[in-house]
């Protein structure tokens, strides 16, 4: 994982759209939302309905308030091809 004072909740962001894709590990689910956790114990709810289902302990990518993906997670091949 990146440096704790790199990619955390209360990192300024990217120059683009303020914001970051930011690691957070989750500490509860409830439904489509998840209470989670940045490197320094910052914590915030994300939606989790793009990556769902998830568990307590997964590392998921977040941006803008929604996770986008898992952390550490392989990206699926392709057959067709590309």
């Amino acid at each position: 994982m990146l440096p704790d004072s790199y990619c955390t909740l209360d990192h300024d962001g990217c120059v683009v759209c303020s914001d970051a894709g930011i690691p957070l590990r989750v500490v509860s689910v409830e439904g489509d939302d998840a209470l989670c956790e940045d490197s320094v114990g910052n914590r915030a709810e994300v939606a989790v309905e793009l990556v769902a289902p998830v568990q307590i302990g997964e590392v998921l990518l977040t941006h803008g308030g929604a996770a986008i993906g898992r952390v550490g997670e392989e990206p699926a091949l392709r057959t067709d091809g590309w």
